[in-house]
């Protein structure tokens, strides 16, 4: 025991991995060691090529290990990003989108949509599509496909009325090396609501909000004005507001289908219609004007739907109506209608003579004044002019006036 500490060997240091052998006992003596020549004579020979890295110093050695790190650092860095950006991929993009409409999200709806010209986005707002109903309320996608950064996504999309497929487009960009790859989805088109309108009627109405007829016209031609609006899926109510006692507001219930893509729904009728109070006034009129017609005892009486125009002028006889029209109007104008209906009379000639059969058309007009009054003229003259009555702070017309030439003064009609 009491000799351990006079027979030490010398100390060795440990390897540290960086060589292939170890480190030689004689910390002072060179790295490299003689190798036995072929005849065994002990003469030193080259070491092996393999051994190279050994020949390397420590700091070299350090050295090339860090760039190798250093290389699969910077690997990751640009991969990492490539693979993480799959989590918002074209499916990911498109679910964003659908889920948008779901949610009622104008805001991301409308920086996807389409722009379409001539045609207002006005009701895509979020009291019209509140009132709708039958919206797209889930959606479903059924296939992606990718080629040459260029995405095809198919969804099923469902509503309260109806199930159908709709197709989505979307292409990559890549921002930098170092980021990930960007898809973004083409522009949506939306369908298109076209609505042929009465000439003068200043406003609409989409689930109850009032929009401006100024602002939705695609075509400005006085005498056939249409309005287009982009929609969103849904069932609407569609109407022109009330403007007077003696209209009725036309109302529609329009589904705009569950289609992105660009489509034409046309509505014809949404016109100003006669009430039935107005139209049992026209009715009563042109009554009163048949009636005065048949009293006359003249084959040709003035101013009458009918005559017997086989007969001599003023041929005396009576006249029997035996089918008396119905009226019916057609709006041409804000505040002014063409009436017509069709009917029969007989008139039988003085003496023996057979009756004559007869029939006979009536027109006419009907129009509503600046004042509110119903006017009408039954059966129309030859040649009838009219004048519009506006409003002076905004301009609409609220009356139309029968002139009796052109170029009449009447804005005392108008008071």
């Amino acid at each position: 025991m009491g000799e351990r500490g006079r027979d030490r060997s010398r100390g060795r240091p440990l390897p540290l991995g960086w060589d292939e052998e170890a480190v030689p006992a004689d910390l002072g003596a060179s790295t490299s060691r003689p190798v036995p020549g072929p005849g065994g004579d002990g003469e030193a020979a080259s070491a092996p090529a393999s051994h190279g890295w050994s020949r390397l110093s420590r700091r070299s050695r350090r050295l090339i290990a860090l760039g190798a790190v250093l290389v699969l650092v910077g690997g990751l860095l640009i991969a990492l990003p490539r693979l993480l950006g799959a989590a918002t991929g074209p499916e990911q993009v498109t679910r964003e989108f659908l889920q948008a409409v779901v949610d009622g999200d104008l805001e991301t709806v409308r920086a996807h949509t389409q722009d379409a010209r001539g045609v207002s986005t006005a009701a895509l707002t979020a009291e019209v599509l509140t009132g709708a109903e039958d919206r797209l309320d889930s959606f479903e996608i059924r296939h992606v496909a990718v080629e040459a950064g260029t995405a095809t996504v198919t969804a099923a999309l469902r509503t309260g009325t109806e199930s159908r497929e709709g197709t989505f487009t979307l292409t990559s960009s890549e921002v930098g090396a170092f980021s990930p790859t960007v898809w973004e989805l083409a522009p949506v088109a939306l369908p298109e609501l076209q609505i042929d309108l009465t000439p003068g009627v200043q406003e609409i109405e989409i689930e109850g909000v009032t929009l401006p007829v100024e602002d939705l016209l695609m075509n400005r031609e006085e005498h056939a004005p249409r309005i287009a609006v982009q929609l969103l899926p849904g069932t609407y109510d569609i109407s022109v507001p009330q403007v007077t006692p003696w209209t009725e507001v036309p109302q529609r219930a329009l589904e705009v289908p569950a289609a992105f893509e660009k489509s034409e729904i046309s509505v014809h009728d949404l016109q100003l219609v006669l009430a039935d109070d107005a139209r049992a006034e026209v009715q009563r009129q042109a009554d009163a004007m048949l009636e005065d017609c048949a009293a006359s005892t003249s084959s040709i009486p003035e101013g009458c739907p009918f005559a017997a125009w086989g007969t001599q002028e003023d041929t005396p006889g009576t006249w029997t109506l035996t089918s008396s029209p119905r009226i019916e109007s057609l709006p041409i104008a804000a505040f002014l209608w063409t009436l017509q209906g069709a009917g029969t009379a007989e008139f039988t000639p003085a003496g023996d003579a057979e009756p004559i059969e007869v029939p006979f058309t009536v027109s006419g007009t009907a129009a509503i004044s600046g004042q509110g009054a119903l006017q009408v003229s039954v059966p129309a003259e030859d040649s009838e002019h009219y004048g519009y009555c506006t409003d002076a702070e905004n301009g609409y017309i609220t009356g139309v006036v029968v002139l009796e030439e052109p170029g009449q003064d009447f804005s005392s009609e108008c008071a």
